[in-house]
């Protein structure tokens, strides 16, 4: 009688959800850079967890697509995902089968979407401990309004900080008893190892921490999106501030989903200030990004979001609230988005007439601007 052979079991661990287990990984490990400036043993539990699934998924389908160890992992990271997971199925719309999880030395975009349950990171904000007190600060002050707007321009300015007290005097905020413990709630110690020769290196355009792109190379990787503070980074241009152990840094997600946005916020306000609106950043507490009234009496509401993906950004916008009626409404994007996709605003439009969602005006900060002129509102 032939023995009957036994087939290999199956996994019970899908593609995507090992995807996702190594990009939460990944952003365990970013954090841990960003905390300590360089890595520690053990590594992070999430990362050593990705690493076992790998392994076995290795072994029961008798390939190599996943990796078993760091130095695997940063290199298909920076591949994009439809090139090195097998399986993409759960990608209809194939909107990350060109992304990447680690590129210029640090995790991406998309790498901290697939990380985060909902696809939503900027809930890491909403969510914050410390968000949640500035709300609460403010609420309880007859000024509160004012006093966010001027906390969200001080951390726009100042991603960097010598000591808390610098920040709050520059802000004008040292008043409030609670102010110095939001400090270190939305600041993080900068550790010495991202100093070079005593010095932090730091982006031209955004005031933020550049990373050397190698061991010896006078080479830099920005946070910021912007070509012009990339190509400057790449060519060694950056400010220098000496290194001091009390300095301070701003949190990843602060950083990502305040700072660098913030400054087309600004950007946009400046603009229309500039042509005679009044304008309001962040009203109500950050209910949305900016009204202005225009000298004649028109309305203006807008949203500034900086995704990479017209696609992520046409299925994310939940629209414009309670303004829809009363304002006139705009989507506005950094001017530097349409230099790295071409065609960022019509391939917004198309995905969300796909999607079946309501039409959406998108433009970058120079082309509202030249609109409005245009219309002489």
């Amino acid at each position: 009688m032939m023995a009957h052979q036994a087939e290999p079991p199956h996994s019970t661990v899908t593609d995507h959800t090992l995807l996702r287990l190594y990009a939460s990984a990944l952003v365990r490990l970013q954090a841990q850079l960003d905390e300590q400036g360089s890595l520690s043993c053990p590594y992070p539990l999430a990362l050593r967890r990705a690493f076992d699934l790998g392994a076995a998924r290795n072994l029961l389908a008798g390939s190599a697509h996943w990796p078993t160890d760091l130095f695997q992992l940063l290199k298909v990271a920076q591949l994009p995902l439809g090139t090195w997971v097998p399986d993409m199925s759960w990608d209809p719309g194939a909107e990350f089968y060109a992304a990447a999880l680690y590129a210029d030395h640090a995790i991406t975009s998309d790498c901290e979407r697939l990380a985060v349950e909902s696809g939503n990171p900027e809930q890491e904000i909403e969510e914050n401990t410390g968000y949640q007190w500035l709300l609460s600060v403010c609420r309880d002050r007859l000024d509160g309004e004012q006093f966010y707007r001027a906390w969200r321009r001080a951390l726009i300015a100042h991603p960097v900080i010598d000591t808390p007290l610098s920040l709050l005097l520059a802000a004008g905020l040292a008043d409030d008893p609670h102010a110095a413990q939001l400090v270190e709630a939305f600041y993080t110690p900068v550790p010495e190892a991202l100093a070079i020769k005593g010095e932090l290196p730091l982006c031209t355009v955004s005031g933020t921490i550049l990373r050397r792109r190698g061991v010896g190379t006078a080479e830099f990787s920005t946070e910021c999106r912007n070509p012009e503070a990339v190509r400057r980074a790449r060519t060694g241009q950056c400010a220098r501030r000496p290194y001091a152990p009390r300095m301070k840094q701003l949190r990843r997600a602060f950083r990502r989903y305040w700072c660098l946005p913030g400054l087309t916020e600004i950007a946009l306000a400046e603009g229309l200030d500039h042509l005679g609106w009044q304008t309001t950043l962040w009203p109500q507490l950050d209910r949305i990004d900016l009204v202005a009234v225009s000298p004649s009496g028109h309305r203006l509401a807008s949203e500034v979001k900086d995704y990479l993906a017209p696609a992520h950004l046409a299925r994310r916008f939940q629209g414009f609230k309670e303004y829809a009626d009363d304002y006139d409404c705009y989507l506005v994007i950094p001017d530097y988005l349409p230099q790295l996709v071409p065609r960022y605003e019509e391939q917004f439009k198309l995905m969300r007439a796909a999607r079946g969602k309501s039409r959406v005006r998108v433009m970058s900060v120079p082309h509202l601007l030249k609109h409005l002129r245009r219309r002489g509102a």
